[in-house]
């Protein structure tokens, strides 16, 4: 099933990469959702894991992508900037997630343009985080988690997205109680 999932998600993909470019989205389009996200654990290149329970008490933006997107690819510094924006605060946290690579084709990628942030290998998440597209952002509210350590879907968004705009939806979770 999942391997269905990956191979949808790299027909959009690779349809956007042939030309079919989509439709620019408005930075304020973004679906609201609150549906739970299942507990998971990912690894970063190096192997550390991550767990969602890691990120308990935080609003959590999850940035998926992949290095032959050409839109993933123009976010990236933004997104570097946010990440290095964010240091040091306990009530926000960015996660990247690569999709559909084999690490030495994302570490390669990465040498060539570096980011500050860790780079986790997503491909375990595509299923259950829904992923048609890329870029994708999914933004958790894990203020709150439940006993497994699960956390809540607030909003999702595909295609390029710009930081102000992500900004303004986690400043707009934030400001409401958990």
């Amino acid at each position: 099933m999942r391997s269905r999932a990956l191979v949808s998600l790299l027909f959009v993909c690779s349809t956007a990469l042939a030309g079919a470019e989509a439709p620019q989205a408005r930075a304020d389009e973004w679906q609201a959702v609150r549906v739970p996200a299942r507990a998971f654990e990912v690894k970063d290149l190096l192997g550390k894991p991550l767990r969602l329970a890691d990120l308990a008490g935080r609003v959590v933006v999850l940035d998926f992508w992949a290095s032959w997107c050409k839109p993933c690819v123009k976010e990236l510094p933004e997104l570097a900037a946010y990440h290095a924006r964010l240091a040091g605060r306990t009530d926000v946290a960015m996660v990247s997630f690569n999709v559909g690579e084999d690490r030495a084709a994302v570490e390669a990628f990465l040498r060539s343009l570096p980011v500050s942030f860790p780079v986790y290998c997503g491909d375990a998440l595509v299923e259950p985080m829904e992923l048609a597209a890329f870029p994708t952002k999914v933004i958790l509210d894990a203020r709150k988690p439940g006993p497994d350590g699960s956390a809540v879907v607030r909003y999702r968004r595909e295609g390029l997205t710009s930081v102000a705009s992500i900004e303004a939806r986690v400043a707009a979770l934030l400001a409401e109680r958990p």
